[in-house]
């Protein structure tokens, strides 16, 4: 039994096909983002007889287990498509969503992708922070947006789960337009800890000290008093354990790689 779901823009039977072909995209792409487990990239589809530029995201499978518990999971493609509409409500920019399809033959996903608008002129946030060329005030400034936005994400008790500077897209800085990407992973939670909160962020990378000690200029201390003023010293304690809780999972990960 197979069954076939399509949300958002009406999209037709060969357009479909063509986007859970990984083969068509790479050969019609003019920009791959990313191609491993999933491939994202953007291509050029004709709606209603006008070219529009959009972006795929193409999902693969990171292991057997969640392919084996597919059956009682939305597929990773529903999930973004429900993130982003989460976050608009939340007042985050995200790459619109344009459609969601997902294809099942005897309840396991065999097939899903998503289809959002393009971003044309943008820089990652990685690449302002880390780049020396640019203007230390612009760095300041893509800080202090990033931490409101993730304040607002958590107010709405949202967990990205994966706040890396790389899933910042920073748009027209003057209209705070900083667009938050890749979000397969994000989920709703009733309750919020502290802990949560802060290893959610801890990912970020902002500052090489990892707040082992203090100094002035600390991307980390700017970005805390942006996302949360009021507690802005517990933060600081609770984050730099959690800074260093995800430092260790990251070597013991790497050691098991190793190990293989």
């Amino acid at each position: 039994m197979i069954y076939k779901s399509l949300h958002g823009t009406k999209l037709s039977k060969e357009q479909i096909n063509r986007l859970c072909n990984k083969g068509w995209i790479l050969e019609r792409a003019f920009h791959v983002y990313k191609n491993k487990t999933n491939l994202v990239a953007a291509v050029e589809m004709n709606f209603n007889g006008k070219l529009k530029k959009v972006v795929v995201k193409n999902f693969g499978w990171r292991n057997t287990i969640s392919r084996i518990f597919s059956p009682v999971m939305r597929s990773r493609a529903k999930k973004s498509w429900d993130a982003s509409y989460w976050l608009l409500d939340a007042g985050i920019f995200v790459p619109k969503p344009i459609s969601v399809y997902t294809e099942r033959v005897f309840g396991f996903i065999k097939k899903n992708f998503l289809l959002t608008e393009y971003i044309s002129d943008y820089y990652s946030a990685r690449r302002i922070l880390q780049d020396v060329t640019f203007d230390t005030e612009l760095k300041k400034n893509v800080v202090k947006i990033i931490a409101e936005i993730i304040s607002r994400l958590h107010s709405a008790n949202l967990l990205h789960n994966d706040l890396t500077l790389g899933n910042f897209l920073v748009g027209d800085i003057d209209k705070d337009e900083i667009y938050l990407i890749d979000l397969n992973r994000l989920v709703y939670k009733r309750r919020l800890t502290l802990k949560m909160k802060m290893y959610d962020i801890s990912k970020m990378n902002l500052c090489r000290c990892n707040l082992e000690q203090v100094h002035e200029n600390c991307m980390w201390l700017l970005f805390l008093r942006n996302y949360d003023q009021d507690n802005y010293d517990n933060n600081i304690m609770v984050l730099r354990k959690a800074i260093a809780k995800n430092r260790l999972r990251k070597q013991v990960k790497s050691l098991r790689k190793n190990k293989r």
